[in-house]
């Protein structure tokens, strides 16, 4: 019920801000949107940003960190990360299979003729996201393999449509990737990592010295990200927006407003844990102001999804 008073609000901003003459009374949802899609594409996002922040935080953060303790490791056993990973994929598959279901509903159609008309790239990403799935639930039995298995899966999923699609859903598809790969991985790392350290029996200068190895491992992969989110990011927008003058004219541009300002809000947020509160990283009590900024940041970047899957709804202008 919150997201979708969000939504509302969110549409409500948004037609609010159109030039009168705009379709839809004052207050009403834009154009062409819909809550059910944006729900849809909401639930994707937040998939990939569990799945790809799993196997980000696997590879990205807890294998960089050197010299941990036995206990340490007992805390970011690959298993958490894992079980992580196969709910983002369940919601990814719910995602995915949700349109065409509601779709069959509301058109009296069965769930086959639902589907696209080109399958082909359908059934690669449920091939891909199914073995994204296997990889997760092998992590206990297997590590290595079940990580590789996960990463190949979900990457690949993600990536579909650079094989299929055509250029804007290619460059979309690399921004997706790389914002779960920043965002995401922070997640994970809150949730397991951070959150993990602080509630052992760790002592309090060993347990600020593991969340600092933890950050540090994870600022590299955070910065080359961000850095990809960016340029993907403003040439999604020129794709879309094709003139400056939509940025205030249509529903779309002032989306991507709302959008952008939430982003810089992330920016400023990550800029300041890493040039302010890196650096103090290992001092004592330095752990839970770590926390308390991950999840502000983590706060704006979840109205960031909410206003990207707005977004996605809503046609380009033409």
């Amino acid at each position: 019920m919150i997201v979708i008073a969000l939504y509302q609000a969110v549409a409500q901003t948004i037609q609010g801000g159109l030039p009168p003459g705009t379709p839809a009374g004052p207050g009403g949802p834009p154009p062409g949107f819909s809550i059910t899609k944006a729900l849809l594409e909401l639930v994707q996002f937040v998939g990939y940003f569990l799945a790809i922040g799993a196997v980000g935080f696997r590879f990205g953060v807890a294998r960089r960190a050197r010299g941990i303790s036995d206990e340490a490791r007992a805390i970011l056993r690959a298993d958490n990360a894992a079980l992580l990973g196969m709910l983002g994929v369940i919601l990814v598959v719910l995602s995915a299979l949700g349109g065409p279901y509601l779709a069959s509903i509301t058109q009296h159609k069965t769930f086959a003729e639902a589907l696209p008309k080109n399958l082909a790239p359908f059934e690669l990403k449920m091939a891909m996201l199914t073995l994204a799935f296997i990889g997760f639930a092998l992590v206990r039995a297997s590590s290595s393999v079940g990580w590789m298995l996960a990463a190949i899966g979900i990457i690949v999923a993600v990536l579909q449509p650079l094989y299929t699609g055509k250029l804007a859903s290619k460059v979309n598809a690399v921004h997706i990737l790389a914002a779960s790969t920043w965002l995401g991985t922070l997640l994970v790392l809150t949730l397991i990592g951070i959150r993990g350290v602080i509630r052992s029996a760790t002592s309090g200068p060993a347990r600020a010295q593991l969340i600092a190895d933890l950050v540090n491992s994870f600022s590299p992969l955070a910065l080359i990200a961000a850095s990809i989110v960016a340029i993907t990011g403003a040439t999604t927008a020129w794709l879309h927006l094709k003139r400056i003058s939509s940025l205030w004219t249509t529903s779309y541009g002032v989306a991507l407003d709302i959008k952008l300002v939430f982003v810089l809000i992330v920016l400023v947020l990550g800029a300041w844990n890493w040039r302010r509160v890196r650096p103090s990283l290992g001092g004592e009590g330095s752990e839970l102001t770590i926390r308390r900024s991950a999840r502000m940041e983590l706060m704006f970047a979840a109205l960031v999804l909410i206003a990207t899957s707005v977004l996605v709804s809503l046609p380009s202008p033409k």
